[in-house]
């Protein structure tokens, strides 16, 4: 939790509403991700989680890779400090001009979703004279026990296990290098995460089968879970170490391969704090009462990226006592600015400090910022409280015409 005093020095000094991230806290969740992975493993940073660059260097420091899925991700990673050699490009729909724009970057690793995308980068790359390492997405049958399936489902994403193997002539000329599979984000207990990386590994198991060839790369997944914008931790990773250990053993056709894994929600959310202001409490009918802040749905989360509004739990500064429930609204012009229903707070006045906790991954980056036409929030990056660094993601216009 961030210090309320700390958090009060900088909102005094950026203002609020005020995103503060604890490079600390982002160290210590890698290292605990890397504590239970097998030995030469490797661990990529999904900079969709949260792109600024000074959190993509604590990472990349640690010795983990970048899994980025546009421009603007590549280039967050880059500024990072994260070679191209460690970037893993993927996503659904890349287009002819950024691929392009990777391979004249040095990007050689790239996710391959459908037959479309596998002969775009090919074709791309024989033309700039670059020989990339192809991974196939595959979307095998199964579901995972997770909070948002990618599958076992109806999905944009990756290849249908079942296609690929029907169509494995169209693969026989196509050096790919290894499989990519993601079963889901927010994967709850460690049985459910171990069985998806068996899961995932039996699925290229399956494939290497049917193509008759070994692959070199095994892109695992994640799905490692943390809360979002609510109080609490992820569960403990330590029991994962003994199934992981044993996966290498475990990988038939593709014995020897290198085992990859991707984090971005457990590596960033326990880092991020949201610090917002009071700015009115009132009552409505029925003996609701709310509490309306400088915060909103344009900067945490909102209907974007999440995929539903945001109902967090708050700690608010110099909090005791017991407390009374209050619709938690911001300062946007439509009724569905509520982040918060029923929050317990003790007392609220106009110009108090409320502190959000949890939302280093997923807050600003998934959030309606255009909206309105507000500004974005000061973002701050410390480490235990020192070298601050502070910057304010610019929202513009250019003229085409």
């Amino acid at each position: 939790m961030l210090d309320p005093d700390f958090a009060a020095r900088l909102a005094e000094r950026f203002g609020t509403p005020l995103y503060v991230y604890d490079l600390e806290e982002v160290e210590r969740r890698a290292r605990e991700i890397l504590a239970v992975l097998p030995p030469g493993s490797r661990l990529l940073f999904s900079l969709k989680a949260n792109p600024l660059p000074a959190i993509g260097a604590a990472l990349a420091a640690l010795g983990c890779g970048a899994e980025v899925s546009s421009a603007g991700e590549l280039a967050a990673a880059l500024e990072a400090g994260f070679a191209p050699a460690d970037v893993l490009y993927t996503g659904p729909a890349k287009t002819p001009g950024e691929i392009a724009a990777a391979l004249g970057q040095g990007v050689v690793d790239y996710s391959c979703e459908s037959f479309a995308d596998l002969d775009r980068l090919r074709r791309l790359a024989a033309g700039a004279g670059v020989r990339p390492r192809i991974l196939l997405r595959v979307n095998p049958a199964q579901a995972p026990r997770a909070l948002l399936a990618m599958t076992g489902v109806r999905s944009q994403f990756g290849f249908e296990e079942e296609v690929l193997i029907a169509e494995r002539d169209r693969l026989a000329a196509v050096e790919t290098a290894g499989v990519h599979v993601y079963f889901g984000t927010q994967i709850q207990g460690t049985d459910a995460l171990a069985s998806a990386f068996e899961e995932a590994a039996g699925a290229a198991g399956r494939l290497a089968e049917a193509l008759d060839r070994p692959f070199a790369v095994l892109d695992l997944g994640g799905g490692f879970p943390w809360p979002f914008a609510t109080a609490g931790a992820g569960g403990d990773l330590a029991p994962l170490a003994a199934p992981l250990a044993a996966l290498p053993g475990r990988l038939g056709r593709n014995q020897g391969a290198g085992l990859w894994f991707e984090s971005g929600r457990y590596l960033t959310a326990s880092a991020g704090t949201l610090v917002t202001r009071v700015l009115d409490v009132k009552a409505s009918k029925g003996g609701n009462r709310f509490v309306v802040a400088d915060t909103g749905i344009h900067h945490l989360g909102g209907m974007s990226g999440l995929g539903r509004i945001a109902r967090p739990h708050l700690s608010v500064e110099g909090e005791g006592g017991e407390g009374e429930p209050f619709d938690l609204a911001g300062p946007l012009c439509t009724p569905l600015d509520c982040i918060g229903r029923n929050v317990v707070l003790a007392d609220p006045k106009p110009g108090d400090l409320l502190r959000i906790p949890n939302v280093g991954a997923y807050g600003l980056t998934a959030s309606l910022l255009g909206f309105l036409s507000r500004p974005a929030p000061v973002e701050v990056v410390h480490r235990g409280g020192e070298g601050v660094v502070a910057s304010r993601l610019a929202i513009g216009r250019e003229s085409l015409a």
